[in-house]
């Protein structure tokens, strides 16, 4: 996600059908061996074809992937990524589409969240700061955000080594299972 803001391409609708698990062999640190790679480019926007700081709008017209930005008909760029990253996430957590609503906040704001609790044996404050942050984020904060919860992520599985052997194992299956199918 970061190197497409870096490269200043929206994905425009990111789905599980549009991520394949990769394995890199020049990569180095925990993660050197696994990858998400991105496949389809079918909504994509190139940034670079427009003036800077262009923002949207209107929706992608695909149920379930519509940003918060786009239900409430307010411009958007980079949030119809992130959300789609968090309906990504939503999937693998809870085997279902994500739904999200609206709280208010104890300052009179409102934040979006999932309508899915989280359960309790999960790293709950892991996961709430990562669907907080990515449903509510601004335009201009999103490169830090994203670099901030990926060593989040990062630094809580290299807290303990069964963490990183436990997804590698679980990696593992995974590729056997779709490549058995």
């Amino acid at each position: 996600m970061n190197l497409l803001l870096c490269l200043l391409i929206l994905a425009g609708v990111l789905g599980l059908d549009d991520l394949t698990l990769h394995e890199f062999h020049d990569r180095s640190g925990p993660w050197r061996d696994q990858g998400l790679c991105l496949v389809d480019w079918g909504r994509g926007i190139d940034l670079h074809l427009f003036p800077d700081n262009t923002e949207f709008e209107g929706d992608c017209r695909t149920s379930g992937f519509c940003c918060v930005e786009m239900q409430e008909k307010k411009p958007w760029t980079f949030q119809v990524d992130t959300y789609g990253l968090c309906v990504v996430v939503h999937m693998m957590l809870h085997s279902s589409y994500m739904e999200v609503e609206k709280k208010a906040s104890p300052d009179g704001s409102f934040i979006y969240l999932p309508k899915s609790s989280f359960r309790r044996y999960w790293n709950v404050e892991l996961w709430k700061n990562l669907f907080s942050k990515l449903l509510n984020m601004s335009t201009g904060s999103d490169k830090k955000v994203l670099q901030e919860l990926r060593k989040s992520f990062q630094d809580y599985m290299c807290s303990n080594t069964q963490h990183i052997k436990k997804l590698k194992e679980l990696l593992a299956r995974q590729k056997a299972s779709l490549c058995s199918a």
